[in-house]
């Protein structure tokens, strides 16, 4: 059976600051969700939680009560659309969510590569290809280390453009070790992680640059992670990336349904 293309479970709504778009609303998410015919939608707004030290100015005001204004989210018989968020992560244990409030969420989204948060996220000195790898497989091994409700986690975009605006992303993904990345991938299986397939990041040519984009999610494969879809829209008109474009991206990965993670 092939991947069930029936489910977004990386977006934004109008409180994420990148987006601040009125008519991304959760009423106008679950629209698009039931009409073509999802399972499960998530809404995912960016967070950093008051709880833990070390803001940046652009993440402070997006804490846990802030994207918790979504909340009661509309119920539907169709398509069940649960609350969760897309936290920072800094390296060694530093998660921009504070335990506490784990339960408060039904699905975490961490991106191990917004690179682009300079002297944030990324320290300044890593300012090459060789250098952006080698640190994108390490925050990926120190988020795998963090004591999480796995069940409920997910590793957003793995080839995210973000990761080196100032080079070559897709050098980046063909520089990455491929021993230490398998390992990784093993352990997040293990854990029972998701793996993010974001289509944004396969928008608008991809196909120029499959070989290198496409390697990390086969390797990610080989080592028995689980897949979901994504949008991470921060506009309207971009959730349409999933129907538009997860039918082609699984296809060219040989995805079927026994890789689709579950959100229990």
């Amino acid at each position: 059976m092939t991947f069930p293309i029936d489910h977004d479970l990386h977006c934004h709504t109008y409180l994420s600051s990148c987006s601040g778009d009125p008519a991304q609303s959760v009423e106008a998410i679950l629209a698009h969700a039931k009409k073509y015919g999802y399972t499960m939608q998530c809404v995912t707004d960016h967070l950093w939680d008051s709880a833990v030290p070390g803001a940046s100015a652009w993440y402070a005001p997006q804490d846990v009560a802030h994207v918790s204004q979504n909340l009661p989210l509309p119920e539907d018989g169709q398509v069940r659309l649960v609350f969760g968020c897309e936290t920072e992560f800094l390296g060694g244990a530093h998660l921009g969510l504070d335990a506490s409030h784990y339960d408060d969420f039904d699905f975490i989204v961490i991106p191990p590569n917004h690179f682009h948060m300079k002297n944030f996220v990324r320290p300044e000195s890593y300012d090459t290809e060789e250098k952006i790898a080698g640190l994108f497989v390490e925050r990926l091994e120190d988020i795998s280390k963090l004591d999480l409700p796995w069940h409920k986690v997910g590793i957003a975009h793995m080839v995210c453009g973000l990761i080196f605006k100032e080079g070559d992303p897709n050098r980046v993904y063909e520089l990455v070790d491929e021993a230490r990345f398998r390992a990784v991938m093993s352990r997040f299986a293990a854990l029972g992680a998701g793996i993010e397939i974001n289509l944004s990041s396969f928008w608008p040519d991809w196909r120029p640059n499959a070989r290198a984009m496409l390697r990390l999610y086969r390797l990610a494969k080989e080592e028995g992670c689980k897949f979901y879809l994504a949008s991470d829209a921060h506009h309207p008109r971009e959730l349409d990336l999933v129907p538009g474009l997860a039918p082609v991206v699984v296809e060219a990965l040989g995805l079927t349904a026994d890789d689709k993670f579950i959100l229990a």
